[in-house]
């Protein structure tokens, strides 16, 4: 996932390109050295839906980033919250 410098403030970076937070050119030079060391661009929105897998971090035994009940995990905990 590639965010601009306030997380959250775009969607994917056709928008951040869009909103003047990214140029084009920046986008098209992230987007193909990602590509050539064989990575996959996820939008930053869909990391946002429900996390249908495994997390111990919404656990109440754990850290608990977000004081929710496991149906509140969405990807972004999953993958993310822990750094």
């Amino acid at each position: 996932m590639v965010t601009t410098p306030a997380p959250d403030s775009h969607d994917d970076l056709a928008h951040a390109v869009r909103d003047g937070a990214l140029s084009e050119a920046d986008r098209s030079r992230i987007e193909a050295a990602l590509s050539d060391l064989g990575y996959t661009l996820v939008p930053q929105r869909l990391l946002h839906q429900r996390c249908d897998g495994v997390t111990r971090l919404t656990d109440e035994d754990t850290f608990i980033a977000y004081p929710t009940p496991q149906d509140r995990a969405t990807w972004w905990t999953r993958f993310f919250e822990h750094l």
